[in-house]
């Protein structure tokens, strides 16, 4: 019988899911479970607190735990402790937002993690370089880098009939896309008004914001010719086929499934200069300062008018996926850590 793997998500939703797609790949019996019903920091705790049976109990039912970010690696270490267990970093959000007394807990929280699983799953080296000065060479030993894939994209559309489901007319036009989630970190407002500008500078170009979050409201207001705001979308395939350029201005990253998938795709990308976004893209896309408009809104020009860059550029990002971030070299990889934790060999087909 196949070694049963439970998955311990904060919640349901976001980058962690498509994660856990890439891994259905392998010869396990693999089983989701969110600690929260919800992402609201005021309804997650009396979540947590009624889910946690369900948890524990299917904790105890699995052969290997593998918790998903810093909050559900801290707030499961009891089970984590009990079982064989890894876990991965996917960016190490709380501890990178947090200042003073917060930060504090959060990094005791992290080592308590590191110390608990047989080993710590990080997303980017930026991520281990992190983590290794935290926790010094003994623990130091348990980090392992597993870059980032993508999930396997299924039968995109044409060019024309992604932008015709889309609602955007015609191929003269840059299509810029921003897909993640709209909260402050992944900045989405930058994107708007960067498009914004650049089209006002006479760049030919259209926005298309896919996605739902805090900022939904605030990316609404924005919207109109030049910005089609789309909502939560459970078609990627149709998004990228559209698009000529992906647009990330993150503060923050571990390896972005959306930059990812426009690589792979042979988009060109533009991200904002933060550890994990710089270490993804390299030389294969276009880096900016995180939060400066004026640059995003150059780049965005630039590309525009620039159809030849746009292919260098997507070129260089597919190679740099196959080279990188190909599906079988990450399966290969989480493959080596869970045999480790479970001290059975793991075999891929």
């Amino acid at each position: 019988m196949a070694p049963s793997v439970l998955h311990i998500l904060p919640h349901r939703g976001g980058g962690a899911e498509s994660y856990l797609d890439a891994l259905e790949a392998l010869p396990l019996a693999q089983t989701r479970v969110a600690l929260s019903r919800s992402r609201s920091p005021l309804l997650a705790a009396a979540s947590i607190a009624a889910g946690w049976p369900r948890v524990a109990l299917a904790a105890r039912r699995s052969d290997l735990l593998h918790a998903h970010g810093d909050v559900a690696a801290m707030l499961s270490l009891p089970l984590l402790r009990a079982r064989p267990s890894v876990w991965t970093t996917h960016g190490l959000h709380l501890l990178r937002r947090s200042v003073g007394v917060p930060r504090a807990a959060a990094r005791r929280g992290v080592r308590a993690a590191i110390a608990a699983c047989a080993a710590t799953i990080c997303t980017s080296e930026a991520e281990r370089d992190e983590l290794a000065a935290l926790v010094g060479p003994r623990l130091g030993a348990r980090l392992k880098v597993v870059p980032n894939t993508a999930p396997a994209a299924s039968h995109p559309p044409a060019r024309p009939e992604a932008r015709a489901a889309l609602g955007v007319p015609g191929e003269e036009r840059l299509v810029a896309l921003f897909a993640g989630r709209l909260e402050e970190r992944k900045d989405p407002l930058v994107a708007v008004d960067a498009a914004q500008a650049a089209a006002a500078a006479g760049a030919s170009l259209v926005l298309l914001v896919a996605g739902d979050g805090p900022l939904a409201p605030a990316v609404a207001a924005r919207a109109g010719p030049l910005v089609h705001v789309l909502g939560h979308r459970d078609d990627p395939e149709t998004l990228f086929a559209a698009a000529d350029v992906l647009v990330m201005p993150s503060w923050r990253e571990g390896a972005s499934i959306a930059v990812l998938e426009a690589m792979r795709a042979g988009i060109a990308v533009v991200v904002a200069d933060s550890p994990g976004n710089r270490e993804l893209v390299g030389d294969s896309g276009l880096i900016v300062a995180a939060g400066d408009t004026s640059a995003l809104t150059d780049a965005l020009t630039r590309l525009a008018g620039d159809r030849e860059l746009r292919e260098t550029l997507g070129a260089a990002g597919r190679a740099r996926f196959q080279a990188r971030h190909s599906p079988k070299a990450f399966l290969a990889a989480t493959a080596a850590v869970y045999s480790e934790a479970l001290g059975v060999a793991l075999e891929l087909s």
